[in-house]
């Protein structure tokens, strides 16, 4: 009897072998598709009019082992700038082993395929932090389902992302972030004081509870403001701003108000605004999103 238990715990063990050897990323029925998209926030310099990432490759991450999800003959080469409130670019798509992976990877083409162009027409290199060798990395946890198509958005937020070094050149940080569409929703709506042509209003969103005023403080070379912020909109001309691919959970909204103080081509930071939630004509202090849902939220300038 105890050879027949042996035996029977030894069959299993070599069933189980077989099974995980088949998923040994040639078998499709443990594969998923994923679609990878691009998008942005505006960036706050005033006389950059675009921002090219040059792509050779996109590289998802599993267990510290990095997967090809696609690689191009040709690199895709396209403007972040002009994907903005919830409009993305669709950078390429490919299969994946089904499974969790920790982030993404823009595997860029180097020299200077990726740079920065501005008002006058000039351009300067932009410097991608990895970006030929490991990549630039894109954080954030997703599930790759078999047989299912997933689509994932790459949310560079040239805001926080691009600055300004001492040196003078500019640097794409690693402080974008990727999510998985079907698991976000959208908060939009107006605010109610209007800005003046000198003048800007950004929207930021933080998860509830982790704002702090010392983000508010001149940062440090190489960081940005509101440097925890999850998104950021800037406040269109008619007071309507988009935060767009919010995850789900609760957000506090923070708005702020820049002014171009020395006619240079800047906004020079004047201060964080009073500012009151509205949803369907009563007050929050918090913005609740679920997945696939258009939080509609108006901010009160007290």
């Amino acid at each position: 009897m105890k050879n027949l238990k042996l035996s029977i715990k030894i069959l299993g063990v070599v069933l189980m072998a077989g099974l995980f050897a088949c998923n040994d990323g040639d078998d499709p029925s443990f594969k998923g598709r994923a679609n990878v998209k691009a998008t942005d926030a505006a960036v706050d310099a005033e006389n950059v009019s675009a921002v090219y990432l040059s792509v050779s490759e996109i590289q998802a991450t599993a267990n510290g082992q990095t997967k090809t999800v696609v690689s191009f003959n040709t690199p895709k080469k396209f403007n972040i700038m002009a994907y903005q409130n919830g409009a993305t670019y669709l950078v390429g798509d490919g299969e994946l082993d089904a499974g969790s992976y920790s982030d993404l990877r823009f595997i860029t083409s180097g020299g200077s395929d990726s740079y920065i162009e501005f008002d006058d027409g000039s351009t300067e290199n932009l410097v991608i932090e990895n970006g030929t060798t490991t990549g630039y990395r894109i954080q954030g946890a997703f599930e790759i389902a078999t047989n299912t198509t997933t689509d994932l958005v790459a949310d560079i937020d040239l805001r926080k992302a691009l600055v300004a070094t001492s040196d003078g050149s500019f640097k794409l940080r690693s402080t974008a972030r990727v999510v998985a569409e079907d698991n976000t929703g959208k908060i939009e709506g107006t605010v109610s004081q209007s800005a003046e042509a000198s003048e800007r209003m950004v929207v930021y969103a933080y998860e509830s509870g982790t704002f702090s005023a010392s983000e508010e403080n001149a940062p440090a070379d190489g960081n940005t403001r509101y440097e925890g912020s999850i998104n950021s909109a800037i406040v269109s001309e008619n007071g309507s701003y988009t935060l767009a691919f919010m995850e789900e959970g609760d957000y506090e909204i923070i708005v702020a108000k820049y002014t171009n103080q020395d006619d240079d081509e800047d906004m020079e930071f004047e201060g964080r605004l009073n500012s009151s939630i509205m949803i369907n004509g009563s007050l929050f202090n918090k913005i609740s999103v679920t997945s696939n849902t258009t939080i509609s939220a108006n901010l009160l300038i007290n």
